[in-house]
């Protein structure tokens, strides 16, 4: 069974102006990700915006788009891999949203056993859900 896994990156320290920087960011991170054995990675389809709404340009850059297997073991690695790109960030890690089937993980500032914690809670959801609709009980 094949998901899709939607990260978000919000950076407090970033200006709409600063959309460039973003981009680089998120693609070092695309490169990271597509070092896995997922699917693809890309950027979402924002679509056209509602009419008369004025959105940010970094609201239109800000997220990538993970096709995988629904493996635990990969999806682990994802979240690793997203977690040593934070590390790497220049000044206050980026706020960062995982989403899948429904299931988000907020990664911030914070106690890192707190957010150890939370990562392996939010995995063991995404993998009892996953394993749900293989069995047909999800």
């Amino acid at each position: 069974m094949v998901d899709q896994l939607r990260i978000e990156v919000r950076d407090a320290e970033r200006s709409d102006g600063d959309v460039e920087s973003l981009f680089r960011d998120l693609d070092a991170l695309r490169e990271d990700l597509l070092q896995l054995d997922v699917e693809d990675v890309g950027r979402p389809d924002a679509g056209p915006a509602p009419p008369g709404s004025r959105s940010s340009a970094l609201e239109q850059v800000n997220a990538l788009l993970v096709t995988l297997t629904a493996a635990p073991a990969l999806l682990h690695q994802v979240v690793t891999v997203v977690g040593k790109w934070r590390g790497r960030s220049c000044g206050p890690a980026p706020d960062v949203s995982l989403q899948m089937g429904g299931r988000r993980l907020e990664l911030r500032g914070g106690d890192a056993e707190d957010q150890r914690r939370m990562v392996a809670l939010w995995l063991d959801a995404c993998t009892t859900a996953a394993e749900g609709r293989r069995t047909g009980d999800g």
